[in-house]
């Protein structure tokens, strides 16, 4: 019984844990909105962080895993689940966001920057595209 009050101890930690990765992702998705780039580096350190914490908690667990887990384990197990999957749908919109906004600006500066040096040709023939070069606007509000 002493193992499984460790098993239900450890997956509730887990929780809490995927509880503050989740606050997080949902705050760089709004620092990536709004431009906060110190809010960004702090929550993406945060994420850092918590993703270590989860994966050692995780590996406690795995580790004395051979025990018959009951019904309020199952329950645990399955909300962990759960927010594992949101995590994992949170990322696949913020990375949508980013590969959109990327490629728009890519657009504008395919149209607005003129070509600067030769065009790249891979081995197959066909033109590799460059990444957008930095521009700097001046802008007053």
């Amino acid at each position: 019984m002493a193992e499984n009050s460790k098993v239900l101890e450890i997956l509730n930690q887990e929780n809490d844990t995927l509880d503050k990765l989740l606050d997080c992702q949902s705050n760089v998705h709004i620092a990536v909105k709004t431009k906060n780039w110190i809010g960004l580096e702090e929550d993406l350190e945060n994420i850092r962080r918590l993703s270590f914490e989860f994966s050692a908690l995780e590996e406690k667990r795995e580790a004395i895993s051979s025990v018959e887990i009951g019904v309020e384990e199952k329950s645990l197990m399955l909300r962990l689940h759960s927010k594992l999957l949101r995590s994992k749908i949170e990322n696949q919109i913020l990375n949508k966001y980013i590969e959109t906004s990327r490629n728009f600006v890519q657009g504008i500066l395919d149209n607005a920057v003129p070509q600067r040096r030769n065009v790249l040709y891979s081995r197959s023939g066909k033109i590799i595209k460059r990444e957008p070069e930095s521009v700097v606007l001046n802008r007053i509000f």
